[in-house]
């Protein structure tokens, strides 16, 4: 009888001289801290020489590709390079491997993943190549692969004469295409601290240094001036404790310099692996142009990383570089640059545009040639220690962790299903990680509506007219409370003014995978229900939390930019369904009355973007009375009033009403397929764990070209004013915020404003991106702005998916500079944490409560389970 032990598929390929663990990326878990536990146990790390996993010891073997296909139009499929270290606890993602990108296209093309067919570049008449484009996560740049395609097979061909030195035999030669990869560490052009050469002292002796960004970032040193002569073996100079303190020192404080860390003795923890150090010097033989030694993970690499070897050839051609100091001016004039390596060597091809005076130049080719091997296809067994880690999803066999085989894969986004889920939630389901995470939002709630209660100009307004619907209520049985507005309110009415507050700043939190703020209808409803429902425990608000984020953001997702499309706002439309989830967890309603009641949301659900027209105040209105009517759906499904079935997944349901992109809709739609992640089991994935604090008061689409214009604004102290500005953004953000509108080029009030990259990216340009909050819209009508204004063309990019931006900056002396931002701050891959969602609560809710009075109200919900929301609403009211 075979083991039956819960495992993974792998392949693991030799790309170049390294390999790799190639997994297909949803066989692994999300990315967060399940993610990197598993791939360091997979490796064996830390452990010098990884004897428990799949790692060899050396910098070269601990590697793992994750490879998904790619929703880019302009790529078949996406690609994570994890570099796992040997002997410190940590992966990093940041960077690429060449070597490891030469195994991609291979693997993509065995694997089924390539989009179309499409002819690539041969370096042999007699050899077909098929091209593959790579997107590379680390770098957010397009690699293109030209693969030796089997004509019997279709399949990627092995055996050919191609020879690489560092790796014995030979093989079917893989042309890589890089030359799309400048300033992909940092975004800030090849040359990120704007000087070919850039000084620090090094055990008390002043190093000259270049840092280059273009395939990975390294820092390039002459190898005598850090004690070496350059040809010695990489074993002797391991040994040398001494040179690999050098090295790191010199590596830490060009990090410093080129901002990836604050404290260059520190550098191994806040910026691991990179920059990588590359000490050259001239060549042992004139066959070569130059020598190498490149240092990784503090130790020399046994020849040349590919990635390293495209940052060296770039280098040779910017003048005054360490590296072009190496280059004689015939080997300037060689179209191949040939790098000397402790193993042999590796020639590059590297064609620049002609240059322009003081500039750096930009690049036609940068290509170089390797060789893969697919070693071996299997499964890896999950050791104990880290089966928490995997929602059982497709692909894990064995067992379960307790969830059926039955359910494995099963699409929970049914009535049903998300009823079911609802109904049988319990606090103790709640991991450490969900409940900071929904403390962590409550709190960003409650600052931004209270902010909102003195910034906002609508709330005087709303507040009057919800006073006025509230005149009715008697006041008997419990009341609730509005945030800044005192008790004796109905919950629904509660409810709705608390939503439409929450909401008014639109600086509340975001889902970027579901295109919508969810906590502003889950929030408002939640708190509403929980003050006046005496059955409801301390605990219970964190369970109905929980379900309402879920549900909101599952359906945010399901419904993805095909609401948009349609005109309706996911807030609005997904929120009711959170809000109805909230309510009903609070009041344990069973699954029968959860699935009434959102069937009776169904003809609720609403929210169109007519707003959009006159900067009108609806948008803010909707997420409060998404709140409001969750509780007549829940108290009307409560008393036996029957929903209409199927509402999410039906005909008529949500999901096809609302969205273009809905659950029958055929499969060509030109929108983006809907998220992997929404067919893991409930429990043992959280969509909303994705939710984003916002840094800015404005709508998310702006966000990216925010940070990116406050950046760029700062190399007009040598460059000049911006002659034009350019920014790019995905079709859906486009939509939203970038079409040249006359309210969006002149905003007349603050929702125009809100919804404008142009008036967001200008001000961002003038005043910085930080400290402003609600008083970037000072600057509503300033000729300053209008200024910047007029020199933007915003384009609609198919390239870029989501919240994808880029600027393109000419200033007035000439000079052009670029950079590229996939997500902007706050998003998973740079989340908020407790302390700096702290800061910016602090910084909205002191002016409204008093210092005192505000940090009572964070030690309150930082022990809400405990607290209670009763008191809770009593600091905040």
């Amino acid at each position: 009888m075979g083991r039956k032990n819960q495992s993974v598929p792998v392949t693991y390929i030799r790309g170049g001289t390294s390999k790799a663990l190639f997994f297909h990326e949803h066989h692994v878990p999300p990315p967060g801290i399940a993610r990197d536990r598993f791939l360091k146990r997979v490796m064996g790390t830390p452990d010098p020489l990884q004897i428990d996993g799949m790692g060899g010891s050396h910098i070269v073997t601990s590697k793992i590709a994750l490879i998904r296909p790619s929703e880019r139009p302009d790529a078949d499929v996406d690609y994570t390079f994890a570099q796992v270290s040997i002997n410190d606890d940590f992966v990093g993602y940041s960077g690429n491997c060449g070597n490891i990108s030469a195994g991609v296209g291979p693997f993509a093309i065995d694997e089924d993943l390539v989009k179309e067919k499409r002819p690539g570049v041969s370096m042999d008449p007699k050899i077909k190549t098929q091209e593959v484009r790579i997107f590379n996560t680390g770098t957010n740049k397009l690699l293109i692969s030209h693969v030796p395609i089997d004509p019997a097979t279709g399949n990627s061909l092995e055996p050919g004469d191609a020879s690489i030195d560092g790796c014995p035999g030979t093989g079917a030669p893989i042309l890589m295409d890089y030359s799309n990869v400048v300033g992909g560490a940092l975004n800030k052009g090849a040359i990120p601290t704007n000087s070919v050469i850039d000084t620090a002292i090094v055990n008390g002796v002043e190093i000259e240094f270049s840092i280059c960004d273009v395939g990975n970032i390294l820092v390039f040193a002459p190898a005598q001036a850090l004690g070496i002569q350059g040809n010695e073996r990489p074993g002797d100079l391991d040994k040398d404790a001494a040179l690999i303190a050098r090295v790191k020192e010199l590596r830490g404080k060009a990090a410093v310099i080129a901002g990836m860390c604050k404290d260059w003795e520190l550098v191994d923890e806040q910026s691991p692996m990179l920059p990588m150090v590359t000490l050259v010097s001239p060549s042992t033989d004139p066959e070569f142009h130059l020598q190498s030694r490149l240092f990784l993970d503090n130790k020399c690499h046994t020849s040349m990383a590919g990635t390293g070897s495209i940052c060296t050839a770039a280098c040779s051609r910017i003048p005054g570089t360490i590296v072009h100091r190496l280059m004689s001016e015939a080997g300037l004039q060689e179209t191949t640059l040939k790098i000397q390596h402790p193993s042999g060597s590796i020639p590059v091809v590297v064609i620049s545009k002609p240059l322009k005076e003081g500039k750096v130049p930009d690049f036609e080719t940068l290509s170089f040639v390797r060789t893969a091997r697919r070693i071996f296809d299997g499964n890896i067994y999950i050791p104990d220690n880290v089966k928490d880690c995997f929602p059982a999803v497709n692909g894990v066999n064995g067992h379960t962790n307790g969830v059926s085989a039955s359910e494995v894969g099963e699409n929970p986004i049914t009535t049903k299903g998300l009823a079911k889920f609802v109904s049988g939630l319990e606090y103790a389901d709640l991991t450490v990680e969900v409940q900071d995470k929904l403390r962590l939002l409550l709190l960003d709630y409650i600052g931004v509506t209270s902010a909102a209660t003195i910034f906002s100009e609508s709330s005087d307004s709303l507040t009057k007219a919800i006073k006025a619907l509230n005149a009715g209520y008697d006041g008997k049985g419990n009341q609730a409370s509005v945030i800044k507005n005192g008790p004796s309110w109905s919950a629904p009415l509660a409810a709705m003014l608390n939503g439409a507050l929450s909401h008014s700043l639109d600086f509340d939190d975001t889902h970027a995978g579901g295109a919508l703020h969810p906590g502003v209808s889950v929030v408002s409803a939640a708190l509403a229900e929980a003050e006046t429902n005496t059955n409801a425990s301390p605990q219970d608000l964190l369970t109905a939390l929980a379900a309402g984020y879920e549900v909101t953001c599952r359906l945010g997702v399901a419904l993805g930019n095909g609401g948009y499309v349609l005109g309706f706002h996911n807030t609005s439309t997904a929120g009711i369904f959170g809000a109805v989830a909230a309510i009903a967890r609070l009041r344990h309603a069973d699954v029968e009355t959860v699935e009434n009641a959102f069937g009776l949301a169904l003809s609720k659900a609403a929210g169109s973007m007519q707003y959009l027209a006159n900067g009108s105040w609806n948008k803010r209105l909707h997420p409060g009375f998404a709140a409001h009517d969750a509780f007549a759906c829940v108290t009307l499904a409560e008393s036996g009033v029957v929903g209409a079935a199927e509402p999410i997944e039906g005909r008529y349901g949500l999901l096809n009403l609302y969205s273009s992109t809905g659950a029958t809709k055929s499969s060509s739609s030109t929108s983006s397929s809907p998220s992997p992640s929404l067919s893991l089991p409930f429990l043992k994935h959280w969509e909303f764990l994705s939710t984003a604090v916002k840094p800015y008061a404005s709508c998310r689409m702006t966000h990216g070209p925010i940070e990116l214009a406050a950046q760029l604004a700062q190399l007009q102290q040598t460059h000049g004013k911006p002659q034009s500005i350019k920014i790019s953004l995905s079709q859906t953000c486009y939509r939203i915020v970038g079409e040249p509108t006359d309210n969006k080029l002149r905003p007349q009030n603050v929702v125009d404003a809100q919804f404008s990259v142009y008036y967001q990216t200008a001000v961002a340009w003038l005043h910085g991106n930080s400290g402003l909050g609600w008083k970037i819209y000072d600057y509503i009508g300033d000729s300053a702005v209008h200024d910047i204004i007029d020199a933007m063309e915003v384009l609609s990019v198919d390239s870029h998916v989501g919240l994808e931006s880029s600027l393109e900056v000419v200033f007035s002396d000439g000079y052009t500079s670029q950079l590229h931002l996939r997500s902007p701050t706050g998003e998973p891959d740079n989340p908020s944490t407790w302390d700096n969602t702290r800061v910016k609560f602090m910084a909205l809710a002191t002016g409204v409560y008093g210092e005192a009075q505000a940090n009572k109200i964070c030690e309150a919900v930082k022990d809400v389970q405990n607290v209670g929301v009763r008191r809770l609403m009593k600091l905040v009211r």
